[in-house]
């Protein structure tokens, strides 16, 4: 391990995925540098996933991965009280997603089925924030008497979508998703979303459209009804803000803040933080140097500091990740 001490705060350029399902507003919202003529479905803003960590963008460490840091930093990184309960890996994945298209109707294993069935160390427990919703709506759950033999049915039949509940969302509506919730994004929505840090899906439905490649997209059926929680049925939750801090989340894996109109502390003595600006300008403090954030910027604060946000009067606001210990 390295005993070199890490800058407060690590600004980060992320990892960009083109999807089918996937647009252009990210370039347009939040400044992503998107390659033409793709689809860029995913912002990998805080990552350390094999091959699509994201890259601290500046200072002493700028062109490192996220992946990198931890095998050289450890503890230093993420907290002592972070790698005693999730080991040497990485527990969180941040990303924002430009949801052009409908995603497919899907669901993520917990921790067991994945260990089991050798997929990875983490399930995938995961939250989103709304950001962007043009009249749009999620599927969250399924319908009332909907059970294993039925949704297998619709599944076989083409009629999926009949199965699932269908709520329309607006801006601010955050949706806890614990493992084995079928869901999906639909059209219209640009969102942020908290993780486990996985990338397990198991799609039960796609809409027989093709992939990237022209080749429909693979399903998953059998370990996906495996892994469906028949009788989860979360509802989207519109928080009352106040300025300075407002706890979004405080669930199994991961807690959610969100910062706006007034300066916000959190304390990251035993764990990172990871700060997405969503709007307007955050001026960060994690030690002596303040770090000014525009929006649709990320950064990792390293644990044993105190992180404090300010946003910019013009209407600055952040969310701020952290690993539950």
């Amino acid at each position: 391990m390295s005993t070199n001490t890490l800058p407060d705060v690590l600004p980060l350029r992320p990892y960009l995925r083109e999807m089918i399902w996937g647009g252009r507003r990210l370039g347009e919202l939040y400044g992503k540098p998107l390659p033409d003529d793709q689809r860029i479905g995913e912002s990998f803003e805080v990552s350390a996933l094999p091959e699509r960590d994201s890259v601290v963008a500046s200072g002493p460490l700028a062109g490192r991965g996220l992946a990198q840091l931890l095998t050289e930093y450890g503890s230093q990184l993420v907290g002592d009280a972070v790698t005693a309960r999730y080991g040497a890996d990485f527990p969180l994945l941040i990303k924002l997603i430009d949801a052009q298209d409908d995603l497919s109707i899907q669901v993520h294993p917990d921790d067991a089925y994945a260990r089991e069935h050798q997929l990875g160390v983490f399930g995938k427990t995961e939250a989103w924030v709304i950001l962007q919703s043009e009249g749009a709506r999620i599927a969250l759950g399924l319908e009332d008497g909907v059970d294993q033999t039925s949704l297998s049915t619709a599944i076989a039949t083409g009629t999926a979508e009949q199965a699932v509940c269908f709520q329309t969302v607006s801006p601010g509506d955050v949706v806890n998703l614990p493992a084995g919730t079928v869901h999906a994004l639909c059209r219209g929505l640009v969102i942020y979303e908290v993780q486990q840090s996985s990338d397990i899906t198991f799609r039960l439905y796609d809409y027989n459209r093709p992939g990237l490649d022209g080749n429909k997209r693979e399903l998953h059926v059998d370990h996906g009804l495996a892994v469906t929680d028949f009788e989860a049925r979360p509802q989207p939750v519109k928080h009352i803000t106040s300025p300075g801090r407002t706890r979004l989340i405080d669930a199994e894996y991961f807690c959610l803040d969100l910062i706006e109109d007034a300066p916000g502390q959190i304390d990251a003595t035993h764990t990172f933080a990871a700060v997405t600006v969503v709007a307007g300008e955050v001026t960060i403090e994690a030690g002596d140097t303040p770090c000014t954030l525009g929006i649709g910027d990320s950064a990792l604060i390293p644990a044993g500091r105190t992180l404090k946000a300010d946003p910019a009067p013009t209407g600055g606001r952040c969310l701020v990740a952290t690993p539950s210990i």
